[in-house]
């Protein structure tokens, strides 16, 4: 499933086009590093959809500190007329109160007791070009979830839809299957202009 970004096909046409990066800061990188041989003890999150999809913040805490996985919509120029859409987007901060506030929700924290060692941390970055009468006329690049390695599976948080503001924290043996993929939420109408269309790719970046 997880592919690298192919290059503009030279038969294609391409012009100035709107172009959103919203992959993790590299201060928000640092903070992922940061992570590596660390023991993550547990995870806090306000659940919306038991049992397993957080409201808008994931709190992780470690034995000597904690960190918030937040997301939060942000508006994005998706083509080249302005159009604005709403997506959700990653972010990542340490932590700075000392319980989860979701007042929109208004429900309790739940706690997951994890008590794993994480040796390694993927990144999976989703990228969708848009295509208008056969040009490209948008690139968005956003992070989709973020997978801790541990020495018995994967923990992953992933925001599975773009314009989700949930979090799902999920547990498996590979990226590829528990992974959401979100290029089902770019389908095109068949009845439309093939020349207007999404084309979607996922990239890996491990640190």
């Amino acid at each position: 499933m997880t592919t690298s970004m192919p290059e503009a096909s030279n038969k294609r046409k391409v012009i100035d086009m709107e172009h959103a990066d919203k992959r993790f800061s590299k201060e928000e990188e640092s903070l992922l590093k940061r992570i590596k041989g660390s023991r993550l003890l547990a995870i806090d999150a306000v659940l919306a959809a038991p049992p397993d999809n957080s409201w808008n913040t994931v709190r992780l805490h470690f034995d000597n500190f904690d960190l918030d996985i937040n997301n939060s919509l942000h508006d994005i120029v998706v083509d080249e007329l302005g159009t604005l859409e709403e997506f959700g987007l990653l972010s990542i901060a340490k932590t700075t109160k000392k319980t989860l506030e979701i007042p929109e929700v208004g429900a309790d924290t739940s706690t997951f007791e994890i008590g794993r060692t994480v040796e390694r941390i993927t990144i999976v970055n989703d990228i969708a070009d848009i295509y208008g009468d056969g040009s490209l006329v948008a690139r968005i690049e956003y992070p989709q979830a973020i997978a801790l390695h541990t020495e018995s599976g994967i923990i992953m948080l992933d925001k599975e839809v773009w314009f989700s503001e949930m979090i799902a924290i999920k547990k498996g043996r590979s990226i590829d299957g528990i992974l959401y993929d979100d290029s089902v939420n770019w389908e095109d109408d068949p009845e439309e202009d093939p020349s207007t269309h999404f084309e979607f790719h996922t990239e890996t970046q491990c640190l």
